[in-house]
């Protein structure tokens, strides 16, 4: 008899499809949210990932969708944070106040001399005196040359204090409008980042149709890059963010000192640490998406035979090169503009 039951209950498993497979994970799938569960089950089940379309898992979240929400959502959110928080500090924001403090003293030295100047003039005015010495002429003066000297040097006086507060104006001007600037690439620059790992989808697929023509779910590798980038980099990217925005306005969280004192090495060792944390997480991507499509993959992951990885990699870099460009350059128009309207 239990041979019997036993015999049945493999004979049901085996006639399960990979849709009822697929069914089943996402109904045993334990996790908090549904872009979680998702996650996870395209980690433990990539070669199902081509029967999600038919499958009709409820709560199922496109593969945009998910995307979104995995890595662009996350990366809006950090850089709105960052760009809060750094938006009026840093270096640049000591410069602004050690600017506007020496403005103060200079201008309150010069209203001390007009005011000094105004009150010679009274005294002047009212003296009975017929000659007067001043410290700007060599001889005595009548009162009507004194007054005369004394009135246009308090008209230089007014005329170089309205020049010393429109030039400390402009300057402060121009530093506010690169410290906002910067505030702004500073956090941006990250979430292009994650951007550009979203928005490589079409630029991979289409390069890597031509080369895998002949298997079936080629049609289908920006909907397959999209669910595995974001479930191999969910992670992942939330780390490099961190590193992107440490390494982009650490400054302006009082590391200044601590970056200076590490010297060019440390960086040298941070951008390649950087690097191949961002190809390993390339390669498991890469790893999930030969087994979604049914594909003999490389005998080294690692290697230049990687197709899919070389693909991953360049389409990534030159779709973020693009964007970026365009990021700096509407960056750069965007101070020059609040100059020019200042």
């Amino acid at each position: 008899m239990e041979s019997v039951y036993h015999d049945e209950a493999v004979l049901s498993e085996v006639q399960l499809t990979p849709q009822d497979h697929l069914r089943l994970q996402w109904q045993q799938q334990p996790g908090v949210t549904t872009l979680v569960r998702q996650k996870n089950v395209i980690d433990q089940n990539p070669e199902l990932v081509p029967y999600v379309a038919v499958a009709g898992l409820p709560g199922w979240i496109s593969p945009g969708m998910f995307a979104l929400q995995g890595l662009v959502l996350i990366a809006v959110i950090a850089a709105g944070l960052n760009w809060q928080i750094t938006r009026h500090s840093g270096k640049l924001e000591d410069e602004i106040v050690a600017l506007q403090a020496s403005a103060r003293t200079e201008i309150k030295r010069q209203e001390d001399i007009i005011a000094a100047t105004q009150a010679e003039i009274r005294r002047i005015s009212s003296s009975p005196n017929s000659t007067f010495k001043l410290h700007m002429s060599p001889i005595p003066l009548t009162r009507e040359q004194a007054l005369t000297a004394l009135n246009s040097s308090l008209d230089d006086s007014h005329s170089s204090e309205e020049q010393y507060k429109q030039n400390m104006a402009a300057r402060e001007r121009n530093l506010r409008a690169w410290q906002s600037t910067m505030a702004i690439v500073n956090s941006g620059s990250p979430l292009i980042f994650s951007l550009a790992l979203f928005l490589a989808a079409g630029l991979f697929s289409q390069g890597s149709q031509k080369e895998f023509a002949r298997n079936r779910h080629a049609r289908n590798l920006a909907d397959y890059y999209l669910y595995f980038i974001t479930a191999e980099g969910l992670w992942p990217n939330a780390v490099l963010l961190a590193f992107l925005f440490v390494a982009l306005s650490g400054g302006d969280y009082g590391l200044t000192g601590i970056f200076s004192s590490v010297g060019p090495l440390f960086w040298v060792l941070f951008w390649i640490g950087f690097y191949f944390l961002l190809l390993h997480f390339f390669v498991m991507a890469a790893r999930g998406l030969y087994r979604a499509m049914q594909s003999r993959p490389p005998a080294n992951e690692w290697g230049f035979d990687n197709r899919l990885l070389f693909r991953i990699h360049n389409s990534f870099f030159m779709v973020f090169a693009g964007l970026e460009a365009v990021f700096l350059a509407l960056s750069y128009g965007f101070y020059l503009l609040q100059n020019h309207v200042a």
